[in-house]
């Protein structure tokens, strides 16, 4: 979910508040009323973004960002499921664009329910079943934190709120 708040600029610096929440993505026709409704014309033809929602963590919109853009990317986002926004999310917090982002999810992994690297590394050797050829009573003595400290070394990670953990490997 995308809204920004479009406000009329040249009302604004009159000293009034003139704007209007637009869900993106949004048709040509639904933004271009949404303009004429804040007063967008020949006397006013600036506006500006003076707020935002967003359910993707990491994500900032700069108040003169192109709608058109935006929009587009919106429909981009739409088309994901939670697990690639989760690490589009992931990205922006790493400081990748959100165009970026997009363009980056296949170069990334998911780590569920990882607070620390160690929980990283368990997930990591589970999956690649590294200790699996190995008696219980020797894998045991595995040292999953000290593989956890060397693994943040050669990606990056960003833990999300959602207790996920993104590997960056781009």
């Amino acid at each position: 979910m995308l809204k920004i708040y479009l406000t009329n600029l040249g009302k604004y610096n009159e000293g009034y508040l003139v704007g209007k929440w637009v869900e993106l993505p949004a048709t040509d026709e639904e933004l271009e009323a949404v303009k004429k409704e804040i007063g967008i014309n020949q006397q006013y033809e600036e506006w500006f973004i003076t707020d935002y929602e967003s359910d993707i963590e990491g994500l900032e919109i700069n108040e003169y960002a192109s709608i058109s853009e935006l929009n587009e990317m919106a429909k981009e986002l739409e088309e994901l499921d939670e697990f690639y926004l989760q690490i589009v999310g992931g990205l922006l917090l790493a400081g990748h664009s959100l165009r970026v982002a997009i363009d980056k999810i296949d170069d990334c992994l998911i780590y569920f329910d990882c607070s620390d690297m160690e929980d990283v590394a368990r997930a990591y050797v589970e999956e690649t079943g590294m200790l699996e050829n190995i008696p219980d009573n020797i894998a045991n003595y595995f040292d999953f934190e000290a593989l956890g400290r060397d693994m943040s070394f050669e990606a990056t990670y960003i833990f999300l709120s959602c207790g996920n953990c993104i590997e960056i490997y781009c």
